[in-house]
């Protein structure tokens, strides 16, 4: 089974070098196109982990250095 890691991290002067927030695997199927993987990843993971990670930085569950 093949795997798409996506992750959210904080931003630093590096590039994809800031500490990961959250991490979450999407499955690639077989026959994927780019454009049908980008759809599955954005509904299965970036739409999820996002608003989560948002919601703990506000409510002080994550921050920089943790």
């Amino acid at each position: 089974m093949e795997l798409k890691l996506q992750e959210l991290q904080f931003v630093d002067e590096g590039t994809d070098t800031g500490p990961i927030i959250y991490q979450k695997a999407v499955e690639v199927l077989e026959g994927d196109t780019p454009e049908i993987l980008q759809k599955r990843v954005m509904e299965q993971a970036e739409w999820k982990i996002l608003p989560q990670a948002i919601n703990d930085i506000a409510n002080g569950k994550i921050a920089i250095g943790e």
